[in-house]
């Protein structure tokens, strides 16, 4: 076996090599950037709407529309805007039970200690929340949770731990909410979209020119280009993001000053 590992090893040759420069600008793509769209924008204030009046909601969307990169955001702008409260941004596993619910929670907290059975934790989690001033809870992926882990959410709302909690998830978390009438009344649905072919377009234009920033232009937006982006994207912002950041290292890394269509091709085909 390693005698055959040597020989594939062998024919194919040394992995290219990088330069430094190179190395610092694949360090730079692969790192997620942010800009306050519009939609974003839209949506954060409806979780301030939720937030100053003591409201929850879901908020519901594609899978790559975004929603991820628009929750961490909020959290962090009401952390700079307040002293007194706080969002948490909680990303639930598959099959989350009502105990992983406050396991989630603590290690979102900075705990590293998230044993005990659910009373101790239901504890646990109640006094840090209080201490600590969360405000808003974000529960990623919440169409992950057990259909009895909602009544753990009743639990918090009703024992006034937080002011605000938002579950954010797919059509699937709708699916699961709307099987029982009053929980769809206490968590009213945000429809966090995709964006149009012209907004598609704008930002392709945008992330060309400001986290691509390749030595040569590539003319994404163009129309051969651009038709293959909304057709592997779907027109998902998260999607577009990842195609073009990772179609944008595979060109540095073969050496080129720009994403060619071909290179382009290569990389959508994977999605």
């Amino acid at each position: 076996m390693s005698h055959d590992i040597n020989q594939v090893a062998s024919a194919l040759g040394a992995l290219p090599e990088l330069t430094p420069d190179i190395q610092k600008e694949l360090e730079r793509l692969a790192k997620t950037p942010y800009f306050d769209l519009p939609k974003v924008k839209s949506c954060h204030l409806f979780l301030e709407e939720c937030r100053l009046g003591n409201a929850c909601a879901r908020v519901v969307g594609d899978s790559g529309v975004g929603k991820t990169m628009m929750a961490k955001a909020y959290a962090k702008r009401l952390k700079a805007i307040s002293t007194r409260e706080e969002a948490v941004y909680i990303l639930l596993p598959p099959n989350c039970t009502s105990k992983g619910i406050y396991e989630e929670i603590l290690k979102a907290l900075g705990f590293t200690y998230t044993k005990g059975n659910i009373s101790v934790l239901r504890n646990r989690t109640r006094q840090t929340l209080t201490s600590r001033k969360v405000a808003v809870l974000l529960f990623d992926e919440a169409n992950h949770l057990k259909r009895d882990a909602l009544g753990e959410m009743q639990y918090l709302e009703e024992a006034e731990v937080v002011k605000s909690i938002i579950l954010i998830g797919t059509d699937r978390l709708d699916a699961m909410i709307c099987q029982n009438e009053q929980v769809q009344r206490r968590y009213p649905r945000y429809q966090y979209g995709r964006v149009t072919p012209n907004e598609l377009k704008d930002l392709v234009e945008l992330w060309e020119a400001q986290v691509l920033d390749l030595p040569v232009a590539s003319n994404l937006a163009s129309k051969k280009p651009f038709a293959l982006i909304e057709s592997a994207t779907g027109r998902c912002i998260g999607k577009m993001d990842e195609l073009l950041r990772r179609a944008a290292r595979k060109a540095l890394i073969m050496g080129e000053a720009k994403i060619n269509y071909e290179r382009l091709q290569e990389i959508a085909a994977q999605f």
